[in-house]
C-alpha cells in the first residue's frame, strides 16, 4: 500500500476535553496571555510515578529541558518561550508520555492514567487549535484503519483484485489528507502551527524549491520558530541530494562490524535502501526489492541497505527472514542514524538510485516504479 506523506500525527497525539473552536486565520498574537512565561501544572493522582521530565525529541534522541519530583501525582514546570513549541512530559523509565504545544500561559494537565484518551489538557489555545486540526482528520484515519484490515485479509487469501482496489482507495484518502493539511497550513500562516505541520507531515515529499516556496508564505512574526529553521535546514540538505547531484559519500559498519563504503559500489547502479526491522511498510516492500535484485543484479545492479534499527538481533533476524542477500550497514542509532541524517531521511522505506558514477537518478522507487526504472536502465 502506498505510503502517505504524513509522519508526525500518529507520533504526536494531541488530546483536549475543551470545546472545539474555529481555527481559521489563527495567529500567535491571538494566543497571547497575561502570563509572562509558562506554568504547567500536572495532577496524575493514582499513577505510580516519582519523577517527571519536560523533554524535546531532537534527531532521534530525548533531551530533558527540566525535571520535577512527583508528590502524590502532582508536579509543575515553569519557564518562558519566545514562540510556542511542541514538548513532551516523560515519566521515570515509562514509555508513556504526554505531548502538547507549550506556550507562555497557565496550562493544566490531569488524568487518572497516562493513557492519552484519559487526559484533560487546558490553558493552551494553540494546543486546542491543534486538537481541532487532528479531530478534523479522524474520519480519514477511520477509513484507513478499515482499509488496512481489509488489505491484510485479502492478502491472506491472495485476493489480488481486492488488494489492488484497496491500494487505489488508499491513495485517494492519502491525497485528501494531504489536501487537508495544505489548506490548514495556508489558512494559518501567522501561527507556528503552520511550519510545525509542514515539518511533521509534508517535507519528506517536497523538493528544495517547494520548501522554499512554502517558507515565503509564513509571517515574519514567526521567522525565528524552530520549525522555520528546520525547514530552512531541510531545504539546504535537499539541495545536496536532489536528482542530478552526486550522492554524498559515507562509510558505515555491517552487522559484523566490517566497514562498507558507498564509493566501493562505483561502476554499478546502486539502490541505497533505508529501512528497519520494525518498519511494517519496509518489510512489506522487501519482497519487491528482493525480486528486483534477483532480476537485475547480474546486469550490474547492487543494493546497499541502511538500517535505522537500534537492536542488532532484530536487524539480523529481519535480514535473514526477508532474504536480503545484499550488503547492509547501520550504526544502531535508530532515527539518529548518521547516514540517514546525511541524506535527510525522516520516513521509511526510503530509497535513492545512483548511476555508475554515483549520481542520483531517482528517489523513492517502490513497487512497480522500481521495476519500471530498472527496466528503463538495463533493458532499453
Amino acid at each position: 500500500m502506498k505510503k502517505i506523506i504524513i509522519i508526525g500525527l500518529t507520533a504526536l497525539a494531541f488530546v483536549s476535553c475543551s470545546e472545539n473552536k474555529e481555527s481559521e486565520n489563527l495567529t500567535d498574537e491571538n494566543i497571547a496571555t497575561e502570563t509572562k512565561g509558562y506554568i504547567i501544572d500536572c495532577d496524575f493522582g493514582g499513577v505510580d510515578i516519582s519523577k517527571a521530565y519536560l523533554s524535546q525529541y531532537v534527531k532521534g534522541n530525548w533531551e530533558h529541558k527540566d525535571s520535577a519530583d512527583v508528590v502524590e501525582g502532582k508536579f509543575s514546570f515553569t519557564g518562558e518561550l519566545e514562540l510556542p513549541e511542541v514538548w513532551y512530559i516523560k515519566f521515570d523509565d515509562k514509555k508513556a508520555y504526554v505531548s502538547l504545544f507549550v506556550e507562555n500561559s497557565e496550562i493544566s494537565i490531569s488524568g487518572a492514567t497516562l493513557n492519552r484518551d484519559s487526559l484533560t489538557i487546558s490553558g493552551s489555545s494553540i494546543h486546542d487549535a491543534l486538537t481541532n486540526f487532528n479531530d478534523g482528520q479522524e474520519g480519514f484515519y477511520s477509513e484507513i484503519d478499515k482499509m488496512e484490515v481489509d488489505y491484510m485479509a485479502a492478502r491472506e487469501i491472495q485476493d489480488t483484485a481486492t488488494m489492488n482496489q484497496i491500494d487505489l482507495d488508499y491513495n485517494v484518502v492519502s491525497d485528501r489528507i494531504n489536501e487537508y493539511i495544505v489548506k490548514y497550513i495556508s489558512d494559518n500562516t501567522s501561527s507556528v502551527i503552520a511550519p510545525y505541520l509542514a515539518v511533521s507531515n509534508l517535507l519528506n515529499g517536497f523538493t528544495a524549491d517547494e520548501i522554499d516556496s512554502t517558507l515565503t508564505t509564513f509571517s515574519k512574526d514567526i521567522k525565528d520558530s524552530k520549525y522555520i529553521v528546520s525547514m530552512q535546514e531541510r531545504s539546504a540538505k535537499m539541495r545536496t541530494i536532489e536528482v542530478g547531484a552526486i550522492a554524498p559519500l559515507f562509510a558505515q559498519n555491517d552487522p559484523e562490524g566490517n566497514p562498507i563504503s558507498l564509493e566501493s559500489f562505483r561502476g554499478n547502479y546502486l539502490l541505497i535502501d533505508f529501512w528497519a526491522s520494525w518498519c511494517g511498510p519496509c518489510r512489506k516492500e522487501n519482497p519487491n526489492v528482493v525480486a528486483a535484485y534477483k532480476k537485475y543484479h547480474d546486469m550490474g545492479f547492487d543494493i546497499l541497505g541502511v538500517s535505522l534499527d537500534d537492536n542488532t538481533e532484530n536487524w539480523v533476524a529481519a535480514i535473514d527472514k526477508d532474504g536480503l542477500t545484499w550488503p547492509q550497514v547501520g550504526d544502531l542509532n535508530g532515527w539518529a542514524n548518521e547516514v540517514g541524517q546525511l541524506y535527510g531521511v525522516n520516513s521509511i522505506p526510503h530509497s535513492i538510485l545512483l548511476n555508475q558514477d554515483g549520481v542520483i537518478i531517482a528517489k523513492n522507487l517502490r513497487g512497480e516504479e522500481l521495476h519500471e526504472k530498472l527496466e528503463e536502465v538495463f533493458l532499453k
